[in-house]
């Protein structure tokens, strides 16, 4: 998988299946060249009203309704450190500015083609998918609360496994979302998952393999994930969830209905009982028109949508997230903790006031937790906002 990055719309015209199927992208994973990976989310808590003044807006337009589906709440943050709370007027109760909108025009061109395998096995060829499950795994307080994606572990912290547990303890994460495996490389993420498990589950932080599946051939894409799975440490520790990150031809990916479920039908039944959740693009009138969402929710225990907000309003950009996926069981949306300006998007990362209006919206939604892209480029606003706000299982702060 790649950088996964909300970009204005990028036209990308790609041959998948036979036919050159022409894309507008926006949102994007890095290639290991160019792009990168990754976007996290669930969902699922039913939220009684608030009484707080962070969540009485009655004028905020992206005020959530009531979830579409209810669940039971999900269990407390297990981390063993509690930031100090921010206070409820620090929290905003409508949209806020966002410096650096509307971005510079684009210089245009499209760039390079992003990689994709050599052979495209056709979707008849395939076998086929096996059938979606008949009950789903629901015991998901392991993805509850807040966390943060990482992209490149060597970038993170210095790839220390105590520094990134210790900092993660101290910002109040319960999960951390790690890539481990792509279709060109396969599983390589073992030596990482070996220092960051034990120390994340030492201090009651969760960690989720996620992978770049391109989908040419889902059933080597499987095969890698399965490893994955399969991977355990010295003590016997394992990963506590799995999430592909399922992109479309924009980031090099052979995107069809079918093969999305036989890839996630076979990753399905190596899960052992842990959460599988895909990662998807942000339900946007575009996408929830065109984007196979149905398919991946039918697999999936728990979606997490890629809402890097940009110059959307952040508010809006949580709450549409939490209640277009929610049929499909819980949501964790994934919001923007990095500056879109090198790719030609918005100038400048997302500020405190935007962070904290992000996780209010999604987190009185009903949101099952929010994670952020990505560790390595959170700045100190971003990480600040992240830490003070006091996510509990009752959906108000």
């Amino acid at each position: 998988m790649r950088r996964e990055r909300w970009l204005g719309a990028v036209a990308v015209a790609l041959a998948v299946t036979g036919c050159a199927s022409a894309v507008w992208m926006a949102s994007t994973h890095r290639t290991a060249a160019t792009h990168a990976a990754l976007r996290p989310a669930v969902a699922t808590a039913a939220v009684g009203a608030s009484t707080t003044a962070a969540s009485a807006a009655p004028a905020d337009p992206a005020a959530p309704a009531a979830p579409a589906t209810a669940a039971p709440a999900a269990a407390a943050i297990r981390s063993t450190t509690t930031p100090a709370p921010v206070r409820a007027l620090d929290i905003p109760k409508g949209p806020v500015p966002q410096a650096g909108c509307p971005p510079p025009p684009s210089p245009g061109g499209n760039g390079p083609l992003p990689w994709h395998p050599a052979v495209l096995v056709p979707d008849d060829a395939l076998p086929a998918p096996a059938p979606p499950p008949a009950a789903k795994v629901t015991r998901l307080a392991v993805l509850s609360g807040k966390g943060m994606w990482i992209w490149q572990w060597n970038k993170t912290d210095g790839g220390s496994a105590a520094a990134v547990a210790a900092r993660a303890a101290g910002a109040g994460l319960h999960t951390l979302w790690v890539r481990v495996g792509d279709t060109r490389s396969g599983f390589y993420g073992a030596g990482v998952l070996a220092a960051l498990v034990p120390a994340a589950h030492a201090r009651g932080i969760a960690v989720v393999a996620w992978g770049f599946p391109h989908l040419y051939d889902p059933t080597v894409d499987a095969a890698w994930s399965a490893q994955v799975l399969a991977w355990r440490g010295p003590g016997g520790e394992a990963v506590d969830a799995f999430s592909p990150d399922l992109e479309m031809p924009s980031e090099g990916v052979a995107v069809t209905a079918k093969r999305l479920a036989v890839y996630l039908g076979a990753v399905r039944g190596v899960a052992g009982g842990r959460p599988l959740v895909a990662t998807v693009y942000p339900p946007t009138d575009r996408w929830w028109a065109s984007y196979p969402y149905s398919t991946v929710g039918a697999y999936s225990d728990a979606t997490a949508p890629m809402e890097y907000w940009g110059c959307r309003e952040p508010g809006q950009a949580a709450n549409e997230g939490v209640r277009r996926l929610a049929a499909f069981g819980p949501v964790l949306p994934i919001g923007q903790a990095y500056d879109m300006a090198p790719d030609g998007g918005r100038l400048g990362p997302p500020s405190r006031a935007e962070t904290l209006r992000f996780l209010d919206v999604a987190h009185r939604a009903g949101a099952l937790g929010v994670t952020f892209w990505d560790w390595q480029e959170a700045g100190a606003e971003q990480w600040g906002a992240l830490t003070a706000y006091p996510w509990s299982s009752s959906g108000a702060p």
